[in-house]
């Protein structure tokens, strides 16, 4: 039985500009950073959470440039999209879509330093 997502994966051009964004601008933990063979596996992920997200090199033979500079189809939950919205903006992190009121609650769009996007939700 399948119990939770371990990890989703984003392609970056600087793995340690990266680890940066994520870390200082968004305030998440460094789960693990570590040579896999010729490349760096780093992983990060929100404080508590279960799944993380795997920083991949797009120098790797598998990359593909059109995956990045897009919606990634990754929402982060908060439960004050507002307050969340002005920390973010103020650690310098550029958002494409402003808090939204939407059907199902508030929603905010960021993008990290390649142009990945993400979005904020908060349901209510």
């Amino acid at each position: 039985m399948i119990g939770n997502l371990g990890s989703v994966t984003i392609f970056v051009t600087d793995q340690e500009r990266s680890v940066d964004f994520y870390t200082k601008k968004l305030g998440f933990e460094l789960r693990r950073d570590q040579k896999f063979g010729p490349i760096r596996w780093v992983e990060v992920a929100p404080t508590g959470s279960a799944t993380t997200i795997v920083l991949f090199p797009q120098h790797n033979p598998v990359y593909q440039e059109d995956l990045m500079r897009e919606f990634t189809g990754l929402q982060f939950v908060t439960d004050d999209l507002q307050a969340t919205y002005a920390e973010l903006s103020g650690r310098g992190v550029t958002f494409v879509q402003e808090p939204t009121r939407m059907p199902f609650g508030y929603t905010a769009v960021f993008a990290d330093d390649d142009k990945n996007q993400f979005a904020l939700l908060q349901v209510g």
